[in-house]
């Protein structure tokens, strides 16, 4: 019987293009990361239960967009980003690589400047798979896996403010090198005291603006006066900038109507955005909608600045999807976009914010869940993640199976029908069967995760995931030469199950490794040393 169910589902969605009316047969594929926004950050996990033994969700933020479209999507309550911080986390995605793979190269994440890239110019991408695979492709908002600036000689610019950038000169190596068609955005934070980067948006591979004489010179305590920016740079408009040029590429690929398109679209928000106003930088607007001052909790309190910036990811959010109801698709008349749009909402990490008491507690932001941004436990990792399509993927319905960030690539590649070669996505596994309900899991293909910065664990701590069970790595596998590391070795500090253990009580383990926690750790060494993780055949 179960062998018939699979064969059926699997005729499905072969088929499922063919009985609609000339259904394209590659649907459009819209991608929004939000930036540091944990499960508690919006009202579509209230009352959910993030384990099957755990208690609801008592109390969130208030989002009315995704509260919206979580019930008519596929909600997933263990999905990951695939690392605790932003550029280890992107860097997986579009690599389908794990996090802690770009550290061995002394990459795993970038520091405040210069920024290199991470992704060397030979290596396989999400984007420029579906590039090969008839896409149009482009990423709107924030990159941050590295970018090379030209100094005027043709060799990448090297002062750590950026001074020696000579900005009417084609980037070096920038998304445009990596399979996206298109780019509007800034290279990565955006917070004054933080990146150096300058503070001018770059438009495909060219900065927007180009006249030295008239840029300023912005900036906070040890970075006062040293950073680049635009004449024009105002940090509280960057997600109406974004929104905009999300609507023009939309029109134009209506316009252009031939090909399939694919949209990855990274607000900054709610990242931290320090500057000399404030810790964040809220907008009075988006969309026509009211935004600074707005945002309230689900039991009717209100929040902060910190989350007006979530809820103006949640506004333009329901602004793109309006869109794509509004507007037809070329490729399939007398239908409307939405119709054949894969549609993903997700976060790069857990939530930031400033009380840092709760940084290594269960906290309301991730979703009562252990730990925050940068950190190893499931509130570090653990992100909001729902998926549409129309016809194969609806809600509303709750998936359970851990996933991965890394797992998009191979995932999309088998939606396009794209075969993976072995030098592509080596650390992704397919998650299309656990979505259209061909195979309801558990999913027990083992996921690494990595953690940057991870007191009370050394900053190159590792996590692998099978099924409930979870082991911790100390550092020095990831990256060996680390103070005080484990040399390349495997050092346990702690095994959950977190079937019984959802909030991860304990630090490190006071006995021996268990039998099961041995051949966790076992499963990761073969899987970091390998180089691979999927099945290569």
């Amino acid at each position: 019987m179960n062998r018939l169910i699979l064969i059926l589902a699997v005729f499905q969605f072969m088929t499922l293009t063919a009985t609609a009316a000339n259904r394209p047969a590659k649907p459009n594929i819209i991608l929004m990361m939000a930036d540091d926004m944990g499960l508690g950050d919006t009202s579509a996990y209230l009352g959910v239960r993030l384990m099957e033994n755990a208690p609801p969700v008592a109390k969130t933020l208030r989002t009315p967009n995704l509260d919206a479209f979580s019930n008519q999507a596929m909600l997933f309550t263990d999905a990951h980003a695939p690392a605790s911080m932003c550029s280890s986390t992107r860097y997986a995605l579009l690599t389908g690589r794990f996090s802690h793979r770009a550290y061995l190269k002394n990459q795993g994440w970038l520091p405040h400047g210069p920024n290199r890239p991470m992704i060397q110019k030979a290596m396989a991408t999400l984007p420029k798979m579906l590039q090969n695979n008839g896409y149009h492709t482009m990423i709107i908002g924030k990159y941050h896996v590295g970018i090379d600036f030209d100094n005027g000689t043709g060799n990448p610019a090297e002062d750590f403010y950026y001074h020696d950038v000579d900005f009417t000169k084609p980037l070096l190596d920038g998304p445009t090198h990596h399979g996206f068609d298109e780019y509007y955005g800034v290279p990565g934070n955006t917070e004054d005291p933080l990146d150096n980067e300058p503070r001018i948006l770059i438009r495909n591979d060219r900065f927007v603006f180009t006249d030295r004489s008239k840029m300023k010179m912005i900036g906070m305590g040890k970075r006062k006066d040293k950073l680049i920016a635009a004449p024009d740079w105002t940090l509280k408009q960057l997600g109406s900038l974004y929104l905009k040029e999300a609507h023009a590429f939309i029109d134009r690929r209506v316009e252009e109507g031939t090909s399939p398109f694919f949209l990855y679209y990274a607000p900054n928000a709610n990242h931290n955005q320090r500057n000399l106003n404030g810790v964040f930088a809220v907008p009075d607007s988006i969309a026509g909608v009211k935004i600074k001052g707005q945002s309230k909790y689900t039991d009717g309190s209100p929040a902060g600045p910190r989350e007006d910036m979530v809820l103006e990811n949640d506004v333009a959010f329901g602004d793109l999807l309006k869109k794509l109801k509004q507007t037809e698709d070329p490729r399939w008349p007398d239908h409307k976009l939405i119709e054949n749009t894969l549609i993903i909402f997700t976060s790069d990490n857990g939530p930031n914010t400033k009380n840092r008491s709760t940084n290594e507690t269960t906290n309301q932001e991730s979703g009562g869940l252990r730990g925050k941004k940068a950190k190893i436990w499931e509130g570090g990792i653990r992100v909001p993640f729902m998926v549409y399509w129309k016809g194969y993927i609806q809600g509303p319905k709750i998936n359970r199976n851990v996933l991965s960030h890394t797992d998009l690539y191979a995932t999309l590649a088998n939606i396009v029908r794209h075969q993976l070669q072995p030098h592509e996505a080596q650390d992704s596994h397919s998650a299309l069967n656990y979505w259209i309900g061909s195979d309801e899991g558990p999913d027990l293909r083992p996921r690494v995760f990595f953690c940057n910065l991870g007191a009370p664990y050394l900053n190159d701590a590792l996590a692998i995931r099978q099924g409930s069970k979870k082991l911790v790595v100390d550092g020095g596998l990831a990256l060996p030469s680390i103070k005080n590391g484990s040399r390349g070795g495997l050092r346990h500090a702690i095994f959950y199950d977190l079937d019984q253990n959802t909030f991860e009580e304990g630090d490190f383990q006071k006995n021996p490794p268990s039998d099961e926690a041995v051949a966790l750790g076992n499963k990761l060494i073969q899987l970091h040393n390998q180089g691979y993780a999927r099945d290569m055949n």
